[in-house]
Parts: C-alpha cells; sequence; structure tokens
C-alpha cells in the first residue's frame, strides 16, 4: 500500500476522529459527574432516613413497657439497615436504589401513622427535605443509567 502524502501542514482525517471523539468523552464524563452529586444527595438521603428510622425507633421503643429486648433492637436494626444498604446500591444501580428506597420510605411512614395517627404530624419538614433529595435524584440517575448504557 502506498502512502498517501499530505499537504503540509494537513493532519490525517484519523487524527480528527480520535479528537472529536475525545471531545465528546469528555462532555459525556461531565454530565456523568453533574449527575452523580444528584445521585450523592439522594444516597446521603438514604442514610439519613436509616439513622433517623433507627435512633426513632430506638426513642419508641423506650415508650414501650419492656422496652429494649432483642426482637425490638433487632427489628429498628433491620430497619435502618435496610435503607443503608440501599444507600449503598445507589454506587451500581442508583435508579432502582432510590425507586426502592422511596417505596418502602412511604410505606413505612405509613405504617408509623397507622400505628399512631398523631405520627401524621411528626418530622413532617424533614420527611418533605427526604423526599425532594430522593425524587432529584431518580431524574439524576435515570440520566445517569441511560447515559452509562450509551457506552
Amino acid at each position: 500500500m502506498e502512502e498517501q502524502q499530505l499537504p503540509e501542514g494537513q493532519e490525517p482525517v484519523q487524527e480528527e476522529k480520535h479528537v472529536i471523539a475525545d471531545y465528546f468523552d469528555g462532555v459525556k464524563q461531565l454530565e456523568m459527574q453533574t449527575h452523580e452529586d444528584g445521585i450523592k444527595k439522594a444516597r446521603n438521603s438514604l442514610f439519613v432516613v436509616g439513622a433517623l428510622a433507627f435512633i426513632g425507633e430506638m426513642i419508641s421503643i423506650s415508650d414501650v413497657p419492656g422496652g429494649y429486648n432483642a426482637i425490638t433492637v433487632g427489628v429498628a436494626l433491620l430497619i435502618a439497615g435496610i435503607f443503608v444498604a440501599l444507600g449503598f446500591w445507589t454506587k451500581t444501580k442508583p435508579f432502582t436504589a432510590i425507586i426502592t428506597g422511596l417505596i418502602i420510605l412511604v410505606l413505612y411512614w405509613g405504617l408509623a401513622i397507622y400505628v399512631d395517627p398523631q405520627n401524621i404530624f411528626k418530622g413532617v419538614l424533614v420527611r418533605v427535605v427526604i423526599i425532594v433529595f430522593l425524587v432529584k435524584g431518580l431524574k439524576d440517575a435515570k440520566a445517569w443509567e441511560d447515559l452509562k448504557k450509551q457506552g
């Protein structure tokens, strides 16, 4: 094969393709980083929910006759552990982890309100803030997973 001579100062077309591909890879990385920030906030919200659930359960248990025993503490640890595990799961499957966390959170709060209707007024501001972070994180997680699928 004969090598094609280019006029002086002109680079091969293949080099231009690498430059364009590198540019788009950089843009994609920047976009993914932006979405990762939203996912990180949702992840931290899941960790906070786990901690607050554990603390809340411990306070509730202290008001019950017979209070702390292995079963009640175990249930509190299980509830907190679910949210912490979902927080770690956001590193690999953020959309699935966040949507699962939202569903479990709503069910958990629904159960708390069913057990004691006065729970509907407790921690409303914290609940709203957590849901806002999780919903925003959900959008970022979906966009991040879509970008990741594009390759």
